[in-house]
């Protein structure tokens, strides 16, 4: 069973890791691998859902910080815990900042400059 569902929408796309997923290297090649296969610009705005996981490996925070297949994420927590989880991302060249409103981040990921 997949930790995730991935999609493209209006422009972007759009990864959504399932409520108590413990998010190891392997599941984030997998999403990488899931996200390169959909339709859409390169490279693309991203939207990440991360309500409800469990947790991020180290070598799974290495590599999403590593790979530069997106223009700017914006990643979607709900909790205090999903912001702690996320705050490794803030280290990636990659624009990307945490919200906790999908339309908020929607706006900041189709912003200019």
């Amino acid at each position: 069973m997949s930790l995730f569902e991935t999609s493209y929408e209006k422009g972007f796309l759009r990864l959504r890791w399932l409520p108590g997923a413990r998010i190891t290297y392997a599941d984030a090649v997998e999403a990488a691998l899931a996200l390169s296969t959909l339709p859409g610009p390169r490279p693309a705005p991203l939207l990440v859902h991360i309500t409800g996981i469990a947790s991020v490996s180290i070598g799974a925070r290495a590599g999403m910080i590593a790979y530069r297949g997106f223009s700017r994420v914006a990643v979607v927590g709900e909790r205090p815990m999903d912001e702690m989880l996320a705050a490794f991302s803030y280290r990636a060249p990659t624009p990307t900042r945490y919200f906790t409103s999908e339309p908020i981040a929607l706006d900041w990921l189709f912003r200019r400059g």
